[in-house]
């Protein structure tokens, strides 16, 4: 049984159908990631998952339990990261005001642990993220991009998630840093379920299990990265063009 089953999803914003029908599924212990151009409803299908927009029909299962669907009440967000799923958006969204050891506590703030616990946690993802520890004390506004992500991806993983949705972590980011970020998603992947959100095709695909291309909010094609490395769907995602779907 998939950890994370997705069944004909739709999601509209007003007139516009973001995601048609999309269905997918991520099993414990793998990294499966979702590739497809601007547009193409990558964000939208991890924020239909962490409850941060209602879908119009179709139904999300998580372990095996509805968290949204036509025959259950569609969790919130603080319900869904309670459930062990944690969301880590596009654009880092790191509090400028509060240190960078302040920022991953945050990350904990749903679970029952005391502060002094959390401070121990922390410093203990520092291990994971050797490159920002020499920032703990340094606020948020004062790190880099991808400083930031790295602070970012920490905080998610405070909250103890079975599943980690990650969106885009390579975006604006200097070659020399994806390559650290991703880095850090082969190691987080011993012990987390991961989602991962990517442009960055070459990348997205060199840590994961299985992937997805999404294509104006339809699933197009679905296999292992060696199946999907070098078709030419992939290009065709990123160039806007029209991917053809496999027989």
């Amino acid at each position: 049984m998939a950890l994370l089953q997705i069944n004909d999803l739709v999601v509209r914003y007003g007139e516009i159908e973001a995601l048609r029908g999309v269905s997918l599924a991520v099993d414990e212990g793998q990294v499966v990631t979702l590739l497809g151009a601007n547009g193409a409803g990558k964000s939208t299908t991890l924020r239909a998952i962490s409850g941060l927009i209602k879908p119009a029909s179709g139904e999300i299962l998580f372990d095996g339990k509805p968290i949204s669907g036509p025959n259950t009440h569609t969790l919130g967000p603080e319900a869904i990261v309670r459930l062990g799923i944690s969301h880590v958006p596009e654009g880092r969204r790191v509090f400028p005001g509060l240190s960078v050891k302040e920022n991953i506590m945050l990350g904990g703030s749903n679970r029952r642990v005391g502060k002094a616990e959390l401070s121990r946690e922390a410093d203990a993802m520092f291990d994971l993220f050797p490159d920002i520890r020499a920032f703990a004390n340094a606020l948020g506004w004062t790190l880099s991009g991808g400083q930031l992500q790295m602070v970012a991806v920490a905080r998610g993983l405070m909250a103890k998630p079975r599943l980690l949705l990650l969106d885009e972590p390579s975006l604006g980011l200097a070659p020399v840093i994806v390559q650290a970020v991703f880095r850090i998603i082969s190691q987080i992947r011993r012990d987390t379920t991961v989602l991962l959100v990517e442009q960055n095709a070459r990348m997205g695909l060199s840590v994961a299990d299985h992937g997805y291309v999404l294509e104006t909010g339809r699933i197009v094609l679905g296999g292992k990265p060696d199946e999907l490395w070098g078709n030419e769907a992939i290009r065709a995602a990123y160039l806007g063009g029209h991917a053809k779907v496999s027989a």
